[in-house]
């Protein structure tokens, strides 16, 4: 019975290694086949610009602002802009946005926006700053990169303006990110 005993604690060790093993070879392969964010090394120039229509809403101390627009942009061709989450406070200029940028295929790419404005007396704002990219879907998936923008807009009404903006920097090479 000794023998038998052994014989099957064997088997069922071998059949256990077996296992372990062909479940971690398992895992390595979701690994190695997951989408990685591209490296800094993959950074190519990136470029948009936008003419834009603005939506205006007035709570002090913020202008809570939408922004639509249509443009071109560096590996999307025709693209628009949208955000709804653009934020100006009027005490100190200072602002934020996420930008939602979408090519004519439908990939997107997300630019996180902080800026500076200037209000100007002719009912006119422009405004500097920088952006860095936080993802994207399609060919911009795990994307990254950062720039420069600038912009202008002209009070057209008591909520509406008009306006253009536009970025220059880098982004994750496109085609890199999958």
């Amino acid at each position: 019975m000794n023998t038998y005993y052994w014989s099957n604690r064997n088997r069922f060790l071998s059949h256990l290694r077996f296992a372990t093993a062909l479940l971690l070879a398992g895992f390595a392969v979701v690994f190695v086949s997951a989408p990685t964010p591209a490296s800094a090394r993959d950074q190519v120039p990136f470029r948009a610009a936008f003419g834009t229509e603005v939506q205006i809403e007035f709570v002090y101390p913020f202008f809570y602002i939408s922004v639509t627009g249509q443009g071109n942009a560096s590996h999307m061709g025709a693209t628009t802009a949208v955000t709804d989450s653009q934020v100006v406070n009027v005490i100190d200029g200072t602002a934020t946005a996420t930008y939602t940028l979408t090519g004519a295929n439908g990939d997107t790419v997300i630019l996180d926006m902080i800026f500076q404005t200037t209000f100007l007396p002719n009912n006119a704002v422009t405004f500097e700053g920088t952006y860095t990219v936080a993802g994207g879907t399609g060919r911009f998936y795990g994307a990254t990169g950062s720039g420069d923008l600038a912009g202008s807009a002209f009070i057209t009404g008591p909520n509406t303006a008009i306006g253009s903006f536009s970025v220059a920097g880098t982004i994750s090479s496109p085609g890199h990110n999958r």
